[in-house]
């Protein structure tokens, strides 16, 4: 099934030079906000599910606090189970929260400039499936 890249996950703009809450991207699905970091080192990046309030969650593995170095990075995307969506064959682990979770698949983050604030490309799969849908992100910066 063509998905529609909504999740990649993933991603935020910049606009007081630290990596976080308030680092968001302007992209063609809406707003990615780099929300928080988890202990584990995880960047958790939500974003917007078309036509619905609930957001998607991509997990970037190794960019929890990096503003100087960027390069390219890994993660998850996770978003609600939904009769409307072919589930995946095999439940994953909400990393946070312990939930099974049947709507999920893997992406490829590409940051363009390596410092903030920077642009990024994404590359996102179904499942199990190879990264086939592309997102960008141009930061959003104070005079945004």
């Amino acid at each position: 099934m063509k998905r529609i890249l909504i999740a990649t996950g993933l991603a935020a703009g910049l606009a007081a030079g630290l990596a976080g809450a308030d680092e968001a991207w302007n992209t063609p699905i809406g707003e990615v906000v780099y929300d928080h970091d988890t202990p584990e080192g995880h960047a958790v990046l939500t974003y917007p599910i078309e036509g619905s309030d609930v957001l998607g969650i991509g997990y970037v593995t190794g960019l929890a606090g990096q503003t100087e170095g960027r390069g390219a990075y890994s993660g998850i995307w996770i978003e609600p189970d939904h009769a409307a969506v072919e589930r995946c064959d095999f439940a994953i682990t909400d990393p946070e929260t312990g939930d099974a979770r049947w709507n999920w698949g893997t992406f490829d983050m590409v940051f363009v400039q390596p410092d903030f604030p920077a642009s990024w490309v994404i590359q996102r799969g179904y499942c199990f499936e190879q990264p086939s849908e592309f997102l960008t992100g141009e930061p959003i910066t104070g005079g945004q």
